[in-house]
C-alpha cells in the first residue's frame, strides 16, 4: 500500500479514482523507476476503502467553516482607535458565537447596545467579556449588556471605565454565574457598593447552590480593613484578590489571610501598610502563584522568607504550598543592593521576580 505522502507529491501517473472504477484495487506505476537511488519500493496497491477515506477528508476539509474573523477585528479597531460610532455596521454581531471578546478601548457607545441586541436574539455562548478602558461605557449601557449575557458571563473586566458608578454593582448581580470580576480604576464607584456587592451575590448564590465569586480587582477604590473581613466572611474560596492603592492595614490584611486560605494570585501594589507580616501570613495561605507588591513597605528579608517557602523544591518532591512563578518587588523598602541580588540568588528556581 503506498502512503497518503505519495499522494501527495503526485507521484502517481494513473488516477486511482479512475482505476478503482474497474475493480477493487490497482497496481499505479510510480513516476521513479524502482532502480532509482533515492526511491526503493515495488507496486503498491490501492485499496477501494482507504482511497474512500481520504477522498471524504478532503471533502470535510473544504466544508470545514472557517475561523471567526470578528472578534480579532474588534481588537484590531479598538487597539488603534479606530472603533467608534458608525464604524460597525447594524447586524455586525448577529449570529457571532464565541465564547470569549474584547472591545477594550472602545470609544463608542453604539456597539455595546448591539451586543446586546445579538447576544439576546441568539443562544448565549459569551462567558468573558472585556471592557476595559471603555470610556463611553455608563451604568444603564452595563445593564443591558450584562442582562442580556447574564446566563454564560463568567468573567468581566470592567477596569478603567471611568463612567461607571456603583449603580454598576447591582446590574452585575443579575449575571448569575459570574465568578471574576475587575472594577479597579472607576474612581466613580466606591469601595461600599463593592462591599454591598459581595455580600449580596455571596448570599444569593449560596442560595441558589451556585458558584461564588473566585476573583475580584478593587484597584484604586481604597480598599479597608473593613472589605477584607467581608471577604473574608462571605467568599472564603476567593483565589485571585487585586487591592492595589489600599488603604488596610498590615493587621486586617493578617486576619484576612487566616480565612482566605485559597488564593493563588494577589496584586496589592502601592499599598502603603503592605509589609513583612502580610508576607507572613501568605507563607501560611495556600498555592500562591503569582504576588505583586510593586511599592509596599516589605523588606529583602521578608521576601526572602516568603521565597524559600513558597518556591518549588526538588529535593522535597511535589508540594501543593509551593507553586509560587512569579513575583514583583520592584520599588519595595529593599535596602537596593540586596534587593537587586535577588534573581540572581533565584535564578535556577521555577520563578520570576521581578526587581
Amino acid at each position: 500500500m503506498f502512503s497518503l505522502t505519495d499522494l501527495c507529491l503526485n507521484r502517481i501517473t494513473e488516477d486511482p479514482a479512475r482505476c478503482l472504477r474497474h475493480g477493487e484495487e490497482t497496481h499505479p506505476a510510480l513516476l521513479r523507476s524502482s532502480k532509482d537511488a533515492f526511491l526503493r519500493c515495488e507496486a503498491q496497491t490501492v485499496h477501494r476503502d482507504r482511497w474512500a477515506a481520504v477522498e471524504q477528508s478532503t471533502s470535510d476539509a473544504r466544508r470545514r467553516p472557517r475561523p471567526e474573523a470578528r472578534p480579532q477585528l474588534l481588537a484590531t479597531l479598538a487597539a488603534r482607535g479606530a472603533l467608534v460610532d458608525g464604524v460597525l455596521p447594524p447586524k455586525f454581531f448577529e449570529s457571532l458565537r464565541v465564547d470569549t471578546l474584547s472591545l477594550a478601548a472602545c470609544r463608542a457607545r453604539a456597539p455595546f447596545l448591539m451586543l446586546a441586541q445579538a447576544q439576546a436574539k441568539t443562544s448565549e455562548t459569551l462567558s468573558c467579556l472585556d471592557l476595559g478602558s471603555c470610556l463611553q461605557l455608563d451604568d444603564a449601557a452595563l445593564a443591558i449588556i450584562v442582562d442580556a449575557c447574564a446566563a454564560t458571563l463568567r468573567r468581566l473586566n470592567l477596569r478603567d471605565c471611568r463612567k461607571l458608578t456603583d449603580s454598576a454593582f447591582t446590574s452585575l448581580q443579575a449575571a448569575r454565574v459570574l465568578e471574576d470580576v475587575d472594577v479597579g480604576g472607576n474612581f466613580n464607584m466606591s469601595i461600599k457598593g463593592a462591599s454591598t456587592y459581595v455580600s449580596s451575590t455571596a448570599k444569593r448564590k449560596s442560595t441558589d447552590d451556585q458558584r461564588c465569586l473566585s476573583g475580584i480587582a478593587v484597584g484604586g477604590l481604597g480598599c479597608d480593613d473593613a472589605f477584607l473581613t467581608v471577604l473574608a466572611k462571605k467568599v472564603p474560596s476567593l483565589r485571585v484578590f487585586g487591592g492595589s492603592y489600599g488603604h488596610f492595614s498590615s493587621s486586617g490584611f493578617v486576619a484576612a489571610c487566616a480565612s482566605l486560605q485559597h488564593l493563588s494570585d494577589v496584586r496589592v501594589q502601592w499599598t502603603e501598610f503592605f509589609d513583612d507580616a502580610c508576607l507572613d501570613a501568605l507563607c501560611q495561605v495556600g498555592p500562591i502563584r503569582c504576588l505583586d507588591c510593586l511599592g509596599t513597605a516589605v523588606t529583602v528579608d521578608g521576601l526572602s522568607r516568603f521565597l524559600s517557602l513558597k518556591v518549588h523544591d526538588d529535593a522535597l518532591g511535589p508540594q501543593p504550598a509551593r507553586l509560587l512563578e512569579w513575583v514583583n518587588a520592584r520599588y519595595t523598602a529593599g535596602p537596593r543592593e540586596r534587593l537587586e541580588k535577588l534573581p540572581r540568588v533565584w535564578q535556577f528556581a521555577a520563578v520570576e521576580v521581578v526587581v
